[in-house]
């Protein structure tokens, strides 16, 4: 009875210790966006030729305050969108809500070469394939392909990628991760031009995307804010804004359907 009795107390104590690293969602954002997200499950708001822009999605926690200031160049981004999400524990894998999820979490943002093959709904109105190679390279001067980097914490790891993606083609990225008990990070910044056509549409360094996973208990918070500088020409500004969005809302989808 006695070792029961002590067996259950450490399965007690566990339990609490996984509630535990858990953030509430509804004092990460403000009533209002809580209310919408609960309703919705997700929220987008774009910012195009604005000056200083307050990104008004952003969930009070410390890695999210790294994703919003992880555009350091010393002039404002020319666009900006940024994606809220909230989904039940119960929608992802297997439904286990009682489980702390950024392990998992941890391990699928790091699984570059899993989003080969990703799919989005593109500007012609159908759903096609975004990155049709994607792997992990040793550096940011070397195309050599390696495996990705799953093993242990995210925390502090650096790692660099490439993506052929279907609107411009071959894109280097370095990746920068974060992870706490509640929380992982992805920061993706570009490491060579973008083109689209022969234009030079984006220098390196000037498109940077970044994920922040939030455990909430019952639910996962997912912030996505993207941020990029390019040439003010017609041409450029209507695909920019459609490609970017899309792309937002292509990761989100794989990343729940990596679970």
């Amino acid at each position: 009875m006695k070792r029961f009795t002590r067996a259950a107390a450490v399965l007690l104590l566990g339990i609490g210790a996984a509630v535990s690293n858990a953030m509430d969602a509804s004092k990460l954002v403000d009533e209002a966006t809580y209310a919408e997200l609960k309703e919705k499950g997700q929220i987008q708001k774009s910012y195009y030729k604005q000056n200083n822009v307050t990104l008004t999605l952003a969930p009070d926690t410390e890695l999210t305050k790294g994703a919003v200031s992880f555009w350091k160049n010393d002039y404002e981004p020319v666009f900006l969108v940024e994606n809220l999400y909230l989904i039940p524990k119960k929608d992802l894998g297997d439904g286990t809500t009682g489980k702390n999820l950024i392990d998992k979490s941890s391990k699928i943002i790091r699984s570059v070469s899993r989003m080969q093959g990703m799919q989005y709904y593109s500007s012609d109105n159908k759903w096609e394939t975004l990155y049709k190679e994607a792997y992990c390279i040793e550096s940011e001067n070397s195309k050599v392909r390696v495996a990705d980097d799953t093993e242990g914490s995210a925390d502090g790891k650096v790692m660099y990628c490439m993506q052929k993606d279907n609107t411009f083609g071959k894109m280097f990225y370095r990746l920068e991760y974060h992870q706490t008990a509640e929380e992982v990070s992805a920061g993706f910044s570009t490491t060579a031009p973008i083109y689209v056509g022969f234009i030079k549409a984006i220098a390196p360094g000037d498109l940077k995307i970044s994920v922040v996973i939030t455990d909430c208990g019952d639910d996962v918070m997912v912030y996505m804010v993207v941020k990029a500088k390019f040439p003010a020409m017609a041409v450029l500004e209507k695909s920019m804004k459609r490609s970017f969005s899309a792309r937002l809302d292509a990761i989100y989808k794989w990343f729940v359907e990596s679970f």
